[in-house]
């Protein structure tokens, strides 16, 4: 289930994620942020990091979250 998302922390921003991201990403990191215990019920956007390592997730049209990469485990943080 992760694995899309483990491809977009590797990858530097690109043109298939210049939009709002895809179906599948938006999945993934609505999954992960559910997991960690925080609201998201609609991701309105999924923007990986220009050099990796993490990704920026709007949801709810309200809620800011970060979810990076620490050794193969997911963060997940709210931005406040």
């Amino acid at each position: 289930m992760k694995k899309i998302l483990i491809v977009a922390l590797g990858l530097s921003a690109c043109s298939a994620f210049a939009d709002d991201g895809s179906p599948e990403l938006k999945a993934e990191s609505q999954a992960v942020i559910q997991q960690a215990g925080y609201r998201c019920n609609k991701v309105n956007g999924v923007y990986p990091a220009a050099f990796g390592g993490s990704v920026t997730v709007f949801c709810d049209d309200l809620y800011k979250y970060i979810i990076k990469d620490k050794g193969g485990r997911y963060v997940v943080e709210l931005d406040d």
